[in-house]
């Protein structure tokens, strides 16, 4: 993808970005010497290798290889774009991004998001003064009458859509056009051309990402009919995606590191919990969990319980997430189920048995593993051999989708046991993994080019570099341009420099070396980097002697080279003595 924002803007969002307060508020990182420390997001691990550096802004995993800058973390650990982590980073600094003018296409669609979101800002702002109104007692004596008291209502910014609320929208502002209130899946067009609220007569629930920014809205009846469905939510627009949205993700006391998330399928499940205390609560508007949905979540908390309603629909829909939840289960993730009563939702049983019930419900809600058993037991006969056979190969086709192999084999285990078979057979080979190891190579230009990547202020010191550019060595291109763009941008930390080489050929290079072991040690990193110099133009002048050289055996060494060897020798000499006084 090439670059649609300018390259300076690039740099000032990550000179704006603390990396450790970005993974602080997503890992639990402490503190160990200069760096800091966490078990890696990226790959299952017992020991903690994943290493945050506040001077370079950059992190690293000694286990996996993972490394970047604040970017490439937003990328791996929330699955954005390129163009979502600036917008991500842009909103966190409360700066606006300034596309370069060859890219209307992409500074419009960037305005357009901005302008729908004030615009939802504002109807839900309607909405919200249309449930204060006095005229409106009706529908608060319905909230009420639900158990939600109004500190809850205006928490989540409830409101109403009354016979006005589309006049009210539509006047606005005269900055709006008829085609952004469209474009917000308020405002719809029938066939006589008249503009009506699509939530009209329904309370509202506005829908809040991460960040506290309205992106949809659902709508419930209050009186129910039989030609309206109940529920409603904002259709796709260009800032609402059902597949990826989740209720109650802003108003989560924590956002990153819970203990476990609670996943409802209604509104008011997750407002009446919230109510009572139960604070890790969202919603995933409904039963359909998709993969984008797991993403977010287990980069939320390492343990996800599913609570649905307790109806057919219920439970149809936690065996379908288990299901899809499968290739997530690594050694760190887990994922449990409470299943209620016949009938009830969470709602309904937090009202008739309390905080205290509920809490011992979370406490003893089942494990994937139990559930999963328990499900597919069900639908064989495994006294019959015929029964035994599907139930096994049926488990088996299922469980080679968890990819942690620790969890396979336990699963394995228990599989065996159910229907009277333990064999050791091929244990060995289902926990053992493949040693990767490769062995590092140690050069001299390999060590120089990482120093420079790895300390970009090194670019301050005085030393002629033009020079060295002009010696002929294998990687000296590559330091040559690295010192031209530091100088030229004045980059003094790590994660800038690997922005600046993105959308180069030679990015993955950089990357690569950005936390490569050089074995370098802090106090000794200026003295090595000047001594690899003076080595290597020692090597040049050493190979302009060395071909003067070869004319003498041919007799042609004249008086004017023999004096270039005398002055070439006199600057290796001069070098090596500045090479000893320093080393």
């Amino acid at each position: 993808m090439t670059q649609k924002i300018p390259k300076t803007f690039i740099t000032e969002v990550l000179l704006k970005t603390n990396i450790i307060d970005l993974i602080k508020s997503k890992l639990d990182l402490k503190k160990k010497g200069k760096n800091y420390q966490s078990k890696c997001p990226f790959h299952e691990e017992k020991t903690p290798s994943f290493i945050v550096n506040h001077e370079k802004q950059i992190y690293h995993c000694f286990g996996c290889n993972a490394h970047g800058n604040a970017i490439d973390f937003l990328m791996n650990y929330d699955g954005l774009t390129f163009m979502e982590c600036i917008e991500e980073l842009s909103m966190l600094n409360n700066i606006s991004i300034p596309y370069t003018k060859n890219n209307d296409k992409f500074y419009q669609k960037y305005e357009q998001k901005k302008k729908l979101y004030n615009l939802m800002a504002d109807i839900s702002n309607i909405y919200w003064k249309n449930l204060k109104n006095k005229k409106s007692k009706k529908k608060i004596d319905y909230i009420k009458k639900r158990g939600i008291k109004k500190k809850i209502f205006n928490l989540f910014l409830l409101g109403y859509s009354n016979s006005l609320t589309t006049k009210k929208i539509l006047n606005i502002s005269k900055n709006y056009t008829i085609q952004d209130f469209i474009q917000t899946g308020v405002i719809n067009i029938n066939y006589s051309g008249k503009k009506y609220d699509r939530f009209y007569k329904r309370i509202i629930f506005p829908i809040r990402n991460q960040h506290g920014k309205i992106n949809g809205f659902g709508g419930r009846l209050i009186k129910e009919n039989e030609k309206f469905p109940k529920y409603i939510n904002s259709p796709e627009t260009k800032i609402f995606h059902k597949k990826k949205q989740i209720y109650g993700i802003y108003e989560l006391k924590k956002k990153n590191n819970l203990k476990y998330l609670i996943v409802v399928e209604g509104y008011f499940d997750v407002i009446l919990l919230k109510q009572w205390k139960i604070n890790n609560v969202i919603s995933i508007l409904g039963t359909s969990c998709t993969v984008e949905h797991l993403k977010k979540m287990f980069n939320m908390t390492k343990t996800i319980i599913f609570c649905y309603d307790g109806d057919q629909a219920g439970r149809q829909a936690s065996w379908q997430t288990l299901i899809k939840s499968l290739p997530y289960l690594d050694g760190k993730k887990s994922l449990k189920f409470i299943f209620l009563p016949k009938n009830e939702d969470p709602d309904s049983i937090i009202k008739k048995e309390g905080k205290k019930s509920f809490k011992k419900r979370i406490k003893n809600a089942i494990y994937m593993s139990e559930y999963f058993f328990q499900k597919i037991l069900k639908k064989y006969d495994i006294k019959t051999v015929e029964g035994k056979k599907n139930f096994f190969y049926d488990a088996i086709s299922l469980i080679k989708k968890i990819p942690n192999l620790t969890y396979q084999f336990f699963l394995y285990k228990s599989l065996r046991e159910k229907i009277g078979i333990f064999n050791h057979h091929n244990l060995k080979k289902i926990i053992e993994k493949k040693n990767t190891y490769k062995k590092k190579k140690y050069s001299l230009m390999r060590i120089l080019v990482s120093l420079i990547i790895q300390n970009p202020q090194l670019h301050q010191l005085n030393i002629n570099f033009s020079k060295i550019s002009k010696i002929k060595n294998k990687g000296i291109k590559i330091f040559s341009k690295i010192i031209k763009i530091c100088k030229k941008k004045k980059i003094l930390n790590t994660g800038i420099l690997l922005e600046e080489y993105r959308n180069n050929k030679k990015y993955y290079i950089i990357k690569y070396l950005s936390n490569w072991k050089n074995l370098i040690s802090q106090n000794k990193i200026k003295k090595t980097f000047l001594e690899i110099i003076n080595f290597l133009y020692i090597q040049k002048l050493k190979k302009k002697i060395k071909k003067l050289l070869s004319k003498e055996k041919n007799k042609k060494l004249t008086k004017k080279d023999k004096i270039k060897i005398w002055i070439l020798k006199k600057k290796i000499l001069q070098k090596e003595k500045t090479l000893k006084k320093n080393f």
